[in-house]
């Protein structure tokens, strides 16, 4: 996206400056990615007219062709930022199938004064850090080591663990037992990679989604579901969905006798891995 021109404008506590590139809230920076900075402002230029959605990934991405779950991805970046995550929305309005309107009123002001553009130099600064020290957390929980095959001639899935509503199975840890099992039984698949447990209990722990772990880690596939009681039977329900796009690629419910837990996580598992098996193939090059 060509550099922006224009005054400046506020909204509410935020003020955009298109000189600058950078969006304030009462004198202070939000950090934003430049990709939602060129999203907010396509839509402080048209503001209170609908964008389509093509028109937009078309301003934002002019050199690259990009699916619409990059666009929402940006949405959402700008709503956390804004604090527009109500229902209304106070400045992005979604149009359902179309585009985004922003809504909020805006007003015109003149440019930063100098003493604020030293204080966007320093930000600047941090900025640039905090991408440096995200490169090097990058590379090193996320490079894959010697060991693992290189190309992509596998297929990458973690398993979440599964739901449980019911307090005596979860306090018999079935569905820890479950999920456990699942990995070693996963694992044993040509063609598949599984992600630890231990790394998925990491990305919990800090608040991040399980689409975006996979997204972050560079799958392709999560295994989820439920166990649960249905009467004198154990019902497990697994999905296997796809990362980019959040849509379930098989789903099956299977039920067992509830007298033995362990026979039943134990089948469980296996019968799983082999109907997964059978949708997560992947093509070998040829030798």
């Amino acid at each position: 996206m060509d550099q922006p021109e224009g005054r400046a404008c506020e909204f509410g506590p935020f003020r955009y400056d298109p000189a600058q590139r950078l969006l304030f809230r009462e004198g202070a920076i939000v950090p934003l990615v430049p990709k939602a900075i060129d999203t907010l402002q396509v839509l402080l230029e048209r503001r209170g007219r609908m964008v389509e959605k093509a028109e937009l990934m078309k301003l934002v991405w002019p050199d690259a062709v990009v699916e619409e779950v990059g666009l929402a991805r940006n949405i959402s970046v700008l709503r956390k930022a804004l604090g527009d995550e109500g229902d209304p929305s106070a400045y992005i309005e979604t149009i359902p199938r179309r585009g985004y309107r922003f809504t909020a009123e805006v007003r015109e002001v003149s440019p930063a004064p100098e003493p604020q553009r030293r204080r966007v130099w320093m930000w600047a600064a941090t900025g640039a850090a905090a991408v440096a020290l995200a490169a090097l957390v990058y590379w090193q929980f996320y490079t894959p080591s010697r060991y693992l095959p290189s190309g992509k001639h596998y297929a990458g899935l973690a398993v979440v663990p599964f739901d449980c509503p019911n307090a005596d199975l979860a306090e018999a840890t079935v569905p820890q037992t479950l999920s456990e099992l699942l990995v070693v039984e996963l694992s044993k698949l040509d063609g598949a990679q599984v992600v630890a447990p231990s790394t998925v209990r990491r990305h919990q722990r800090f608040g991040i989604s399980m689409g975006l772990m996979g997204r972050l880690l560079g799958l392709d596939v999560l295994v989820e579901g439920t166990v649960q009681r249905a009467g004198d039977q154990i019902r497990v329900t697994s999905r296997l969905v796809d990362v980019h796009t959040g849509k379930i690629v098989w789903s099956d419910s299977m039920e067992y006798p509830g007298a033995d837990l362990d026979w039943v996580v134990t089948s469980a598992a296996r019968e799983i891995t082999a109907k997964i098996a059978a949708r997560i193939s992947v093509p070998r090059p040829p030798h």
